[in-house]
């Protein structure tokens, strides 16, 4: 797996620091706003797996540079409209394992959210146990201006968190949710001026590295379990099967190039 580069030189897509037994993992490619590439998704996959054996009780994912993660890197992971062999390999070898990693994970995640969680980026902070929102925090299900679905596990998560009225408002309208919005609508658990957030989520963080570790496992294996009909791994699948569908549309090339293009799409429903 690659790394990108930046000004000719190679910089790491994840960095990762350890404060005590809290593991901080940071995307790092605030050039394009953290965007995640399936390389990207890979080495947070690795990350995560190997959190408790490093000695860590909790992780806490953010970004780099006021950006948590801006969605999927279309032009790094060289999704073609039409390829829907392409997007199921991408979906289901590198995204799925990733966002399985945080919900099995046997110790508390964390996703800090400082500026933009937008399309997969807003996925993968909804499938942290925990969220905490800097005030210049927006979240946004961009998924449907390009014309797909959410495909991070959204489709489980939004509505679980929010009720199904608000998630469906979310998703069909791709509208950004601030942070103080977020947090009244229970997607948020704390919100932090953004000067002293960092500082403020490692002290919350280590509130849970003085919990009982068999405890904190289970308790979160039976909260996830219980939190409704179906699982999250059931909710990737579906989602990957109907993404295949709209990912040969019209509506979908139009999506992409008009965002390419940076213009307006007009879609027609094929």
């Amino acid at each position: 797996m690659t790394d990108a580069v930046v000004n000719g030189v190679e910089a790491e897509i994840l960095t990762t620091k350890r404060i005590d037994t809290v593991k901080w993992i940071r995307f790092n490619r605030p050039e394009v706003r953290n965007a995640i590439s399936k390389e990207g998704a890979d080495r947070l996959c690795e990350e995560l797996l190997s959190s408790r054996d490093e000695g860590a009780r909790v992780v806490v994912l953010t970004g780099k540079g006021g950006a948590f993660c801006s969605g999927a890197d279309l032009k790094a992971t060289g999704l073609e409209p039409g390829k829907t062999d392409q997007l199921t390999d991408i979906l289901e070898e590198h995204y799925h394992p990733m966002l399985m990693a945080i919900a099995e994970l046997p110790i508390p995640v964390i996703a800090a959210v400082d500026g933009i969680a937008a399309g997969i980026g807003s996925d993968i902070a909804l499938a942290c146990d925990i969220r905490l929102a800097s005030d210049t925090a927006v979240f946004s299900e961009l998924f449907i201006n390009i014309g797909l679905i959410p495909d991070g596990g959204g489709t489980y998560t939004l509505a679980r968190l929010i009720g199904m009225g608000r998630a469906l408002e979310m998703a069909l309208s791709g509208l950004p949710v601030k942070a103080e919005q977020a947090l009244e609508w229970g997607m948020v658990n704390q919100v932090y001026p953004a000067d002293n957030f960092k500082r403020h989520v490692q002290a919350y963080a280590e509130k849970f590295t003085f919990k009982p570790p068999l405890a904190v496992e289970r308790t979160k294996k039976a909260i996830r379990e219980a939190c409704g009909e179906g699982s999250f791994h059931d909710a990737l699948k579906r989602e990957s099967h109907l993404q295949k569908e709209l990912f040969t549309s019209q509506d979908f090339m139009e999506g992409v190039t008009a965002f390419r293009e940076k213009r307006s799409p007009h879609f027609r429903g094929r």
